[in-house]
């Protein structure tokens, strides 16, 4: 009897181990039970956020739309392989803004794939406080995310289409990263706000309407004080505040090569910046040392480059193009009061005691800081011609 009830259990077990038991762990394995369908996301590759006339946060999105394989084909042909929509609607604050255009979706708000965020002027003007709370504390928007303020309406730039990229998203992107003007990040900007001088500067988008067609580029820089815009740099002035941050990656510098004579043209292939501060007693200096190395691409001049004394004049006058650069760019930022260049973080560095007994007073010491320059820069290759005779006679006899 014993023997029998022994089998019989056996058998049991043996049933288990081969039925119950793999179903179990087929079940454990079968995937993630709570995945999400990328058919199910409506997902944001580009935001705009204005603020309404009647002080609502106005939040256009482009939404992605993957296109089939077998149209995408046909897509590609006419310069665009992939399709977006813009959808835009308006809250009291972001997250309600956002609550409001889910109401309006069919699919579920995917911020993870957001490569570009816009603020619009207005919004600018009053504050970017509230947006840039909801960027950062929720969990989806990526750091690494471009921020850009726009000289219009951001939603302008959300529904331009480029005829080059697959959407506009990927365009400013793509303008970011060559770094013609300013890169940055949602995660930048929140490092300079913790900095002492709580300020941080975003480049400008602006649209250029010619012969039917829009074309946006960075055109410039707002520098936020406390999340508010206090000042605006041209192109030119932004070139300066890349040289001072050390962000030049490449550049191209002309003048004239001497009083009253033809330009030449250097390319900047390589440069390294810095700040040295300095206090002694009540004065307060910063020294921008600037280390440059180029190559000449261009002479117009008659100037005879082969010789050595004649690169040295060059160089020397490329040098002060950089300097005045700089330079023009520092003191409007002394004038504003506004500290966006990264003095206060050098001098809190160097010189920690004094500045905090100075930190109250920071934006009245700040326009006084005496500003000196070391500028050098090298011409590393000059081509194979001197003088352009040939080109020059060639231009004169047709005059």
């Amino acid at each position: 009897m014993r023997l029998l009830m022994h089998l019989s259990l056996r058998s049991l077990w043996l049933l288990y181990v081969r039925t119950v038991a793999p179903l179990l762990i087929a079940a454990l394995l079968s995937g993630c039970w709570d995945r999400t369908e990328i058919n199910d996301l409506a997902i944001i590759t580009a935001a705009g956020i204005d603020r309404d006339d009647d002080g609502k946060i106005k939040l256009s999105v482009q939404v992605f739309v993957p296109t089939p394989a077998s149209s995408e084909q046909g897509a590609s042909s006419s310069g665009r392989s992939s399709k977006t929509v813009v959808r835009y609607a308006k809250g009291f604050d972001m997250a309600d803004a956002t609550a409001r255009l889910q109401e309006t979706l069919s699919r579920k708000i995917f911020w993870g794939q957001a490569d570009v965020f816009i603020f619009g002027k207005s919004l600018a003007k009053h504050s970017i406080k509230e947006p840039m709370d909801f960027l950062t504390r929720h969990p989806h928007p990526r750091e690494r995310a471009n921020l850009f303020v726009s000289s219009g309406e951001a939603e302008e730039v959300i529904r331009w289409n480029t005829p080059i990229e697959r959407n506009s998203a990927e365009s400013l992107r793509e303008l970011s990263v060559l770094q013609t003007g300013l890169n940055t990040s949602i995660l930048q900007v929140i490092e300079e706000l913790s900095e002492e001088a709580h300020t941080a500067v975003i480049p400008i988008i602006r649209i250029l309407h010619k012969e039917g067609t829009s074309v946006p580029f960075i055109g410039g820089t707002v520098a936020f004080k406390d999340l508010r815009q206090a000042a605006t740099l041209n192109s030119t002035e932004t070139r300066g505040l890349l040289w001072l941050r050390d962000e030049i990656k490449t550049a191209t510098i002309t003048a004239p090569a001497y009083t009253g004579g033809d330009y030449a043209s250097a390319n900047i292939i390589s440069s390294k910046s810095k700040l040295i501060p300095s206090i002694k007693g009540d004065k307060w200096s910063m020294l921008i040392v600037v280390e440059a190395t180029s190559n000449l691409n261009e002479n117009a001049s008659d100037l005879d480059i082969t010789k050595e004394e004649n690169i040295k004049k060059l160089e020397h006058i490329f040098e002060g193009v950089i300097q005045s650069r700089i330079d023009n760019m520092v003191k409007k930022a002394q004038k504003s009061g506004v500290d966006y260049i990264g003095f206060a973080e050098q001098f809190h560095r160097h010189y920690p005691k004094h500045w905090h007994a100075a930190k109250k007073n920071w934006d009245t010491l700040f326009p006084k800081v005496e500003v000196r320059y070391k500028i050098r820069l090298t011409i590393a290759r000059n081509g194979l011609t001197g003088k352009n005779t040939a080109l020059q006679g060639s231009v004169r006899s047709k005059s």
